[in-house]
């Protein structure tokens, strides 16, 4: 018998071939930073673990006095409380330090891959060895879709790891609707835009499903979204960069980002960071370049808001590098505006009208709504504590709206000149409300400062404002909304 007729036999026999398994909706895939810099990078969090623990006093002063009498107090508490919290941070007072605001990017690097499953339970952690890293996406990618135990030693460890913890499965992959043209709601900021022949997915991040859900109210999953050709990312907070979620797209979907010159404590370079992770079409974008994806077009515009302060800041240079969309589908215009709100450089608002004026009204606006009204004290209580270190000390007793709020959503509508408008950014379903993501339906819906408000809150603003307003509609995750 001949090598070629062997296989032939074994290709129908199957005594030696393993089973075609495929990465499992009910996980989730995080990597896992080797961090080594001085005070912690943002690509692997270690920077607000460090700054919480400087803080820990905070929490102490609120657990004895009460928050009323914490942000009663909260600049002079921060007066007495920083300048000791943050040293080793600062050159000065006006000065903090480059290895603080610019962790070394070579010191901070992939060493697991960790898989989860329901509310951040780890099943296993696996160790990527020199050059498996490098290879994450193409596995990742390809398991996806269902695939044979690989033979490549380093890959056919992580297979059998990731297949003791329960993450490959024979089931087959869930069947895609055929759709018309259209944008579906996938949850928090999550769109998914079909115009009928591509499909471009914004900031994809995809939750396990669980038994805790019902049947047929469950997270969307990678194969459940069917072909992807191209992903828009608005900036690197983890709700919006999720690389667990980009490596099961596989490492030739193009994912296109804002431009990040230098790595800092509030920005990821996502271009190095996915590449290193064997991503090979990441192509980075400055506001006014234009993306082609077939008949899809998005205009990367600014991003503005979101930043430690909404006006003076400690170094105004260091910011979340970010971008909205302006995506062109099937004959609409769709503005998809994420976190944006106010800081020192600009203002969403004024944004929506200079774009206008240069490209046409919008169709539609997707934009967050969160009253995001917060004394600098409350960083410590929140995930972005390191905003904390770039607020000045004269405006340490200031509110910072750094996102929109409920009127402003409708004011940044009108301004683009949109007939509707979709509060979202902020969960939509218990997978995201239990991590903490936007507002239970059952919690408290007039909570006094709440900062994750319930949509119906942008249908009242709407309702009291009157005819003037762009209607309001409340998606439910899962829901489209035909173009």
């Amino acid at each position: 018998m001949t090598r070629a007729a062997g296989a032939a036999g074994e290709a129908r026999t199957g005594p030696r071939r393993s089973p075609r398994l495929r990465l499992a909706a009910s996980t989730s895939l995080r990597v896992v930073y080797r961090d080594d810099t001085a005070f912690g990078g943002m690509v692997s969090g270690r920077c607000e673990l460090e700054i919480r623990k400087r803080l820990a006093v905070l929490h102490a002063f609120r657990a004895k006095h009460g928050l009323p009498k914490l942000l009663q107090e909260g600049a002079a508490v921060l007066d007495r409380v920083l300048p000791r919290a943050f040293a080793g941070l600062s050159d000065g007072p006006h000065r903090l330090r480059d290895e603080w605001l610019y962790p070394d990017p070579r010191r901070i690097v992939p060493a697991q891959l960790a898989v989860e499953r329901g509310l951040g339970e780890v099943a296993a952690r696996v160790v990527l060895p020199a050059g498996l890293a490098s290879e994450l996406a193409a596995w990742l990618g390809e398991w996806e879709r269902g695939a044979r135990a690989p033979r490549a030693p380093a890959a056919a460890r992580l297979w059998e790891a990731l297949r003791e913890a329960g993450a490959l499965v024979t089931r087959g992959a869930p069947a895609v609707r055929a759709a018309a043209p259209s944008v579906t709601f996938v949850g928090h900021a999550t769109l998914l835009v079909d115009d009928g022949d591509r499909r471009v997915l914004v900031d994809p991040f995809l939750l396990p499903r669980s038994r805790r859900f019902p049947r047929d109210w469950q997270p969307a999953c990678a194969a459940s979204l069917g072909r992807i050709d191209a992903v828009l990312l608005t900036h690197s907070h983890p709700d919006h960069y999720d690389p667990g979620t980009l490596l099961r797209l596989g490492r030739d979907t193009p994912i296109h980002v804002p431009d990040v010159a230098r790595e800092s404590v509030l920005a990821i370079d996502m271009v190095a960071r996915l590449r290193e992770l064997g991503f090979r079409e990441v192509h980075p974008h400055a506001p006014g370049q234009v993306v082609c994806v077939g008949g899809v077009r998005a205009h990367a515009l600014p991003f503005h808001g979101e930043q430690p302060t909404t006006g003076e800041r400690l170094h105004p240079e260091v910011r979340n590098e970010g971008l909205t969309w302006l995506v062109e589908a099937a004959g609409r215009r769709l503005a998809v505006l994420a976190d944006a709100g106010v800081d020192g450089d600009g203002d969403v608002k004024r944004d929506a009208l200079a774009t206008r004026a240069a490209h046409g009204a919008a169709d539609g606006v997707f934009c967050g709504y969160r009253g995001f009204a917060l004394l600098p004290v409350q960083y410590a209580f929140s995930s972005v504590s390191r905003y904390l270190p770039f607020v000045p000390r004269r405006s340490r007793g200031r509110r910072q709206q750094i996102m929109c709020d409920a009127g402003d959503l409708l004011d940044v509508a009108a301004g683009w000149g949109a007939s509707w408008a979709v509060p979202y950014a902020a969960g939509g379903a218990p997978w995201y409300w239990l991590r903490g993501l936007g507002p239970r339906p059952d919690g408290p819906r007039d909570a006094p400062a709440a900062a994750d408000p319930l949509p119906s809150r942008v249908v009242d603003e709407a309702a009291r404002r009157g005819g003037e307003a762009p209607a309001v509609r409340v998606l439910r995750v899962g829901e489209t909304l035909a173009l």
